[in-house]
């Protein structure tokens, strides 16, 4: 095995949560009480405390009126659907909604068939998601995320996600800085008008042993879009059939290193750069297969990079570009490392363009097709555009233009090799018995050597073993057994275990059929408006005010429940000292700012921590607007005016305090994962949280900050000059009411907007300090995955930017009607 871990095409993929292995899954399960209605469902889903849900019958969602089913919580919760399904019949409504930033851990389901005019059609989260043996389909959002979005990690398993769509970037899941991760899953048919066909993040995206396919872009990436930093590594899938009108029909970056291992990428499109992969940084591809891939009118018909390009062991073939570089085009230098480079389409560079050294070991270069070609371009039967170049021996090439000069090097026309279709990795050229490539290398030099550092190495830490990939061919057999090696990506000694089968193709589930017939949630009723007495108009006034009262009532409770936490940046921004950061790609060590907690006194911002009890969380949005109609025993005209001016004096409180708030952007980095991030004790890499004022990126979170000014309480509200009629009275106190909506809306808006982010603070992480002596501190990071709370929670603000969940801004009372 060329991995660590398990590697080549799975044997068999999920067949989703309908599947026959899904249901006798679910049959063997003891039966429990669950879930089978809509009605329990949107209170189990709406109860903040809650933290395991099961499904015990398929669900189609028919409350309009209702709208999204919304939880917001700190509080993990999983969601089992016991292999059932929930189903949206409202248009333009999720089919879930989580505006906290609880972890979810959501399996064996199917959703379909939401709608959203915001991001996340069938699941939307500020917090990590983790989805597993689930069916996500047919879904439809207006921002990013057709079918799953997250402020935070999205984490999918097993899980068929396809006919998706998004009006921006990720058709089927879009992911911040946390980053998509997708595993023995398969990605298909999905479609934006932004980027990022499949997967769209500003974070890393990870594609392991899945099949991804048939995705469609109007912008950048056809199958995967990394924004911002973001790199993408895929081992051991395919991803084919693929469409951008921009760069990469596969994979984009734009500023962020790709690493491909063991993977096909087939028959993708760009209508630019890159017909299969657009780097914007470093590419590194390993034991994989890029073919019939195109660059429409561009160059870099198979990969076009413009950092430094790295191919071991990968075969690259019947790739098209209308500019330079029918294979491969590179802006860095270029590496290729025992593989085969032939049978490509360019008018420049049939084959291979690399601005800079050309380094050959081992591989065959041409010759690429120049005959019987139609397409817009006239093809070249030059192989190479390169300015400088070091043949490290034991290269096969067709004619001079790499500018190969070695004694060890073989110069022919045709290398014989032919094209094994049935193979699984796709498209391998293997050499013919009486090929020239055969048996050219002397057993003890077929190994060959990897540039250092190794350009987008780090995204393979852990997943796989140098030296067998450099000991195998791109099927896995041993090179070296004591006789002569051959040139190329393929050793032409068969497999020993023979080959693999292709991958299975799963059935379709069965669609449960369109939502029944919806009635009217009520008759409309016309009735003569008869003359409203004083009595009935103090009435109404006394609902009125008990659910401003009501409403009102709730910030004493979040000042209550609220604390403060003192926090200030450590470090220098402007990087000469601070906390040791390692990015592992061969820039060596940075001196990065961090959050660390300090005392109130001393703090240079102070975090809001509100209380994790069921009484002081944050209030879900309420779609259909807010404010009680609490009918009790009318109280009398004074009652009223006193009552007026208790929520009239919380109004100004909140106002008061609500004015010295103000908020901190603050942003994430470091990846245990890939052994990159702030440096920690026994070389460990950790996250860290620090303050992100940069102009390039979008912060993770808006973290509310409270000003010293909002040390004193505001100051009681002037009583104004009663009335002495009762008429004058009663009008009065009619007009302060409808004064009171519009504050007492504002404590509600607050309330429904703002959530809460969980933090942490971790000991050992390594500081120089502007003497350069070095110190252990503590930073803090976030707090958002697993089944237990946050150590802190702290309270967040909605925005804008970066795109994610928009807070109810515009529900109206629910009792605005005239008087």
């Amino acid at each position: 095995m060329l991995l660590v871990a398990a590697s080549g095409l799975p044997a068999a993929l999920p067949t989703g949560p309908h599947g026959a292995s899904s249901a006798a899954i679910a049959a063997s399960r003891p039966a429990s009480k669950g879930i089978t209605t809509e009605a329990a469902f949107r209170r189990a889903w709406a109860d903040p405390t809650r933290r395991r849900i099961n499904l015990r019958a398929d669900l189609v969602l028919r409350n309009c009126a209702v709208g999204d089913p919304i939880r917001e919580s700190p509080y993990p919760l999983e969601l089992d659907g016991n292999g059932h399904s929930i189903r949206q019949s409202c248009f333009e409504k999720r089919v879930l909604r989580q505006d906290g930033t609880g972890y979810l851990r959501i399996h064996d389901i199917r959703l379909s068939r939401g709608g959203s005019d915001g991001p996340g059609a069938a699941l939307t989260s500020r917090g990590e998601i983790s989805l597993a043996d689930c069916e996500i389909i047919q879904n439809l959002a207006e921002e990013p995320g057709g079918g799953v979005f997250s402020m935070r990690r999205v984490t999918a398993r097993r899980c068929h996600i396809n006919g998706n769509l998004a009006n921006d970037d990720g058709g089927a899941i879009y992911a911040r800085r946390g980053g998509v991760q997708v595993y023995d899953s398969v990605l298909s048919n999905n479609l934006v008008d932004g980027s990022g066909g499949a997967i769209g993040s500003t974070g890393d995206i990870l594609v392991v042993r899945s099949m991804v396919d048939g995705n469609t872009t109007d912008g950048d990436g056809g199958a995967l879009y990394a924004d911002e930093d973001g790199d993408v590594t895929v081992i051991d899938s395919l991803i084919d059939g693929s469409d951008a009108d921009g760069p990469g029909g596969a994979i984009f970056t734009l500023d962020g290193d790709v690493a491909v291992v063991g993977s096909t990428l087939n028959g993708n499109r760009a209508d630019d750069r890159g017909g299969a992969i657009s780097g914007e940084a470093d590419v590194l591809v390993v034991n994989s297969n890029i073919a019939r891939n195109l660059a429409v009118a561009h160059a870099g018909g198979g990969i076009w990079a413009r950092g430094n390009l790295t191919v071991v062991n990968s075969t690259i073939t019947q790739n098209y570009a209308e500019g330079e570089g029918g294979g491969i085009l590179s802006a860095g230098r270029t590496t290729v490392v025992s593989s085969t480079v032939a049978r490509n389409i360019a008018p420049v560079a049939g084959d291979i363009g690399s601005a800079h050294r050309l380094d050959v070991f081992a591989s065959i270069i041409g010759p690429p097709v120049w005959e019987g070609v139609t397409g817009d371009t006239i093809p070249s039967h030059r192989s190479c555009r390169v300015y400088d170049s070091l043949s490290r021996g034991y290269n096969f090439y067709t004619e001079d233009s790499c500018e190969l000069e070695s004694p060890t090097d073989v110069l022919g026309d045709d290398p014989q090799v032919v094209q094994v279709d049935g193979h699984p990795l796709g498209f391998v050229l293997m050499p013919y018995g009486d090929s020239p490539v055969r048996a050219r290398i002397p057993s003890g030099s077929c190994r060959g050597v990897l540039p250092r550092p190794l350009p987008a190495g780090q995204l393979l830490a852990g997943w796989v073993d140098w030296g067998q990939i450099l000991a195998r061919d791109t099927l896995g057999q041993l090179r070296d057994v004591g006789l002569p090696c051959d040139i190329g990506a393929v050793q032409s000694a068969p497999p020993a275990v023979g080959l693999r089968a292709p991958w299975p193709v799963t059935r379709p589930t069965v669609d449960p059929g369109p939502p029944a017939r919806r009635t009217a949630s009520s008759a409309q009723r016309v009735t003569r408006r008869s003359v409203v007495t004083p009595a009935e108009q103090l009435a109404r006034l006394a609902a009125r005010l008990r659910g401003l009262e009501h409403d009102a009532r709730r910030f004493g409770q979040l000042r209550r429940c609220t604390t403060y936490v003192g926090v200030r940046e450590a470090g220098d921004r402007q990087h000469r000292w601070g906390f040791l950061y390692d990015e592992r790609d061969g820039t060596g060590i940075d001196r990065r700012p961090a959050l660390v907690r300090a005392p109130l006194r001393r703090s240079d911002a102070v975090l809001l921590r509100l209380a994790t009890t069921p009484r002081c969380l944050s209030a879900a949005p309420d779609p259909n607007g807010t404010g009680e109609d609490a009918r009790r025993a009318t109280p009398s005209l004074a009652q009223l005016e006193r009552l007026a001016k208790r929520v009239e004096r919380t109004a100004a409180r909140f106002d008061r305090w609500e004015s010295c708030l103000s908020w901190l952007p603050v942003t994430e980095d470091g990846d245990p994962g890939q052994d990159l991030g702030f440096l920690g004790t026994r070389r460990r890499h950790l996250p860290a949280i620090w303050i992100d004022t940069s102009e390039r990126d979008d912060p993770d979170y808006q973290l509310l900050v409270r000003s010293r000014r909002c040390d004193s309480e505001p100051g009681e509200s002037v009583d104004r000059v009663a009335r002495r009629d009762a008429d004058g009275r009663l009008a009065a106190l009619r007009e302060d009411v409808e004064d009171l909506v519009d504050p007492v809306g504002e404590i509600t808006q607050f309330d429904e907007c703002m959530y809460t982010v969980g933090l942490q603070q971790r000991p050992g992480y390594l500081y120089r300090d502007r003497r350069g002596h070095r110190s252990r501190r503590p930073a803090l990071s976030f707090d958002l995955r697993g089944p237990r709370l946050p150590a802190i929670s702290v309270m967040a603000t909605s925005g804008e930017e970066p795109p994610q969940i928009e807070c109810n801004e515009d529900a109206a009372s629910a009792n605005d009607e005239d008087e």
